[in-house]
């Protein structure tokens, strides 16, 4: 029987203190758990051998059936722990830093580690023959192998994905039809969150046979194609360069790799016309897509294209209509009835520019002028440190000059086309009626000075001592505008 002095209770008692330190202990630190995973082991070790239980040979007091037992047990689980040990320090001294968060490899490495110990443990401590194990086991694996085939081709691609890593955790990839973000790649199976938040589970033998398209690779640049149907009628020149102004006046898309526009293919109904450009960030691609499709629709609108149903029988455009198509579009005078349109239509002035012509700038002492862009597309810049910086891009029906016919002031910002544009003026005697009698629209015009204020940045030339604790930006605009309106009027 073992006794307060024998090897075997401090052997139990070593086992006992390992699993309660081990239970109850901080999970945070790794670092601290490997290091009293290995005080345990050694500690282990050391009563295990001073007390004659030599894991490398059978367990002594064959005469003793409970002791020789307990000893058994003892060295049997000295494998256990030893493998435990060898397999994280594999893991943190063999393993590349990116397979460490991957299941896969670990799993694999862990089981070969525990395998060889357990023939150990069958070999030197309950004397076995493992030639008869391993010829028995052999017959046995091949039985298994025949019975779960499908989940060892499951195994074996995923040692192949996890081998070539064609994506890595947090990759926003696309699995044959299933896309979204990888949650998980282990033994059997990668898992994705797509879309809805839902996980989907891919087996890796299908992952293995499937397309698959990583979104994150290359890292500096993302794709985005959208495809627009036009009537068949439209000339297709008209189409290919208003869809190229319309990449070109998205300032997220890339200018290297260049955006390409193409007509994808014709059929008796429609031309279809495909867009393909580049992002720099993979969470820039939906609203970079969604901008596309506005732009395109103003480009289209502003040569007279208009997206409708191909079903429905288009009308024709008049020229006519133009201006007063122009102005029903800029935000501003959203809320102008048809008469109102119709007054400022007589009062527009058209002028053609070509490629980095000047549309507006605050060097310009001609007047105090609305510039509203008709076709093609115009960067706003701003002087800073002996270098001009692009704010934004202006598409048709945008417009800039509202410092001036608002409050009397023009902004330092300078207005140049980047393709040959049309731009219409609008003076400001013109517009001093108008803004008389609808206050809403000064209201919709302060307050787009004021957004781009506060989102780029933009210093107007306002006098220094203004007090802006009144009402900031935007109160200060509107006392300009009513002081400017009542001396003009």
């Amino acid at each position: 029987m073992p006794t307060l002095t024998d090897g075997v209770l401090f052997g139990l008692g070593i086992l006992v203190l390992e699993f309660l330190v081990w239970r109850f202990m901080d999970r945070s630190s790794d670092q601290t758990r490997l290091a009293f995973r290995a005080l345990m082991f050694g500690l282990s070790t050391y009563v295990l051998f001073s007390s004659g239980m030599n894991p490398l040979r059978a367990a002594p007091w064959p005469d003793e059936p409970l002791r020789h037992l307990l000893a058994q047990a003892l060295e049997v689980v000295w494998w256990l722990q030893g493998a435990r040990l060898v397999t994280i320090m594999l893991d943190r001294v063999v393993l590349p830093e990116t397979w460490h968060k991957e299941r896969l490899f670990q799993d694999v490495l862990g089981a070969l580690v525990f395998m060889a110990a357990a023939v150990g443990a069958i070999a030197f401590v309950l004397q076995l023959p493992v030639r008869g194990l391993l010829a028995t086991s052999g017959a046995l694996a091949v039985v298994l192998g025949l019975a779960i085939q499908s989940t060892l081709n499951d195994v074996f691609s995923g040692v192949v994905l996890n081998a070539t890593q064609p994506f890595r955790l947090g990759d926003w990839i696309t699995i044959g039809e299933v896309e979204g973000k990888v949650a998980e790649s282990n033994w059997r199976a990668t898992s994705l969150l797509n879309g809805q938040g839902n996980i989907v589970v891919i087996p890796n033998s299908v992952a293995a046979r499937a397309n698959i398209v990583n979104a994150n690779e290359p890292s500096h640049t993302h794709g985005i194609s959208i495809v627009l149907p036009v009537k068949p009628s439209i000339r297709p020149s008209i189409v290919l360069e208003a869809l190229a102004n319309a990449a070109a006046s998205s300032e997220d898309v890339l200018s290297e790799p260049k955006p390409l526009v193409s007509v994808r293919r014709a059929t008796n109904d429609a031309i279809e016309y495909e867009i393909v450009c580049y992002v720099d960030a993979l969470s820039k691609k939906i609203d970079v897509r969604n901008d596309l499709f506005d732009l395109a629709h103003r480009h289209l609108l502003s040569r007279g294209v208009v997206l409708r149903p191909l079903s429905v029988a288009e009308p024709a455009v008049e020229s006519a209509d133009e201006k007063h198509r122009l102005l029903r579009s800029v935000m501003i005078f959203q809320a102008l009835a048809d008469d109102e349109i119709s007054e400022l239509e007589t009062k527009l002035t058209m002028h053609e520019l070509d490629a980095a012509d000047t549309i507006y700038t605050a060097a310009d002492e001609r007047g105090h002028e609305l510039h509203i862009l008709a076709r093609g597309v115009a960067k706003v810049t701003v002087a800073k440190d002996g270098a001009e910086i692009e704010l934004r891009r202006l598409a048709p029906g945008d417009s800039i000059g509202q410092s001036g016919i608002l409050a009397g002031v023009r902004t330092d910002v300078i207005a140049r086309a980047l393709t040959r544009a049309t731009v219409f003026r609008l003076d400001k005697t013109a517009l001093t009626p108008i803004l008389a009698r609808r206050p809403e629209v000064a209201k919709e015009m302060c307050r787009l000075l004021s957004e781009h204020h506060a989102s780029e940045e933009m210093l107007l030339a306002a006098p220094v001592t203004v007090d802006g604790s009144s009402g900031g930006l935007l109160q200060w605009i509107r006392d300009g505008v009513r002081r400017f309106h009542e001396l003009t009027i």
